[in-house]
């Protein structure tokens, strides 16, 4: 019921933005946490963003989260949050200062004796991940916990991706000027609420969106496109990939002649549309 309720008051926000920074509050409300912490994943790095301590459970609280400000780990093999990218399970790590899958300089910053973990995956890939933990309480995390943190996470995977779609309606006018029909996108847009498109918009090409995007672009020109549709900049794009600036401008401009479009808007949005239409065809 708890649940419930938080994922509640969390649909009532509209952008992206204001659900990351309300989430982890939202959880430790409705699964008695006392710490709370969503990361993103940035290429190949994951990102601490937010981190919500229940008043009075941790006196170091502005300490941990000036630590966590900045930090940029890199998602190595073996690492127990690559796992959850990869896998997109929920963990429950009930001896982190010893298990060699935790991020050590973390674990011992948090002061972590046990924590679960959730991956964030609204669309086809790992957006984030959610870490709680029952820090100053009498008993450690349990399955229990990990359960349900996989749930909110779900679902707030859902949340985020209708906020996501709702910013998006502000470029319909970029698809007015590609190839990608405004019309066709409120489709798929409508989907996401769990109705059914008419048959006459399900042409036979949308079966290989994913296969298509990956014939046209390299594997560096999609990580570029994905953190474009996360709405980075070049400069954040170039810091997330670890390369220089006019390297990402190099990339943009690839991606927007082997997209036949010509601006980021126009990139964004067929990307999002060609996932979208995906996503729609694997329901059917």
């Amino acid at each position: 019921m708890r649940i419930h309720e938080s994922l509640a008051r969390l649909r009532e926000l509209e952008s992206p933005q204001q659900l990351m920074e309300s989430a982890p509050r939202e959880l430790c409300r409705a699964c008695g946490f006392t710490r709370a912490m969503i990361s993103t994943v940035r290429g190949s790095h994951w990102v601490p963003q937010v981190l919500e301590v229940v008043d009075g459970a941790d006196p170091d609280a502005d300490a941990r989260r000036q630590y966590l400000s900045g930090n940029r780990i890199q998602l190595a093999h073996m690492l127990l949050e690559t796992e959850m990218v990869r896998r997109r399970i929920p963990v429950l790590m009930s001896h982190p200062s010893s298990d060699p899958r935790t991020y050590k300089p973390i674990v011992d910053a948090m002061e972590s004796t046990s924590y679960v973990g959730a991956p964030i995956v609204p669309t086809d890939r790992t957006i984030g991940f959610f870490h709680a933990d029952r820090y100053g309480q009498e008993l450690p995390v349990s399955a229990r916990d990990r359960d349900n943190l996989w749930v909110f996470a779900e679902h707030f995977g859902l949340l985020y991706e209708r906020a996501v779609y709702r910013g998006t309606a502000g470029i319909a006018q970029a698809f007015a000027e590609t190839s990608v029909r405004w019309h066709d996108f409120q489709i798929d847009i409508e989907l996401v609420r769990g109705e059914r498109p008419p048959e006459s918009a399900q042409v036979p090409w949308v079966r290989e969106a994913r296969s298509r995007i990956e014939s046209l672009l390299t594997v560096r020109e999609r990580e570029v496109l994905e953190l474009m549709a996360d709405g980075s900049t070049n400069t954040q794009i170039a810091e997330v990939l670890i390369v220089s600036e006019g390297t990402v401008k190099s990339h943009v401009k690839r991606i927007l002649r082997k997209l036949h479009v010509s601006n980021r808007a126009e990139a964004v949005a067929r990307y999002l549309h060609l996932m979208a239409r995906e996503r729609r065809m694997a329901r059917t």
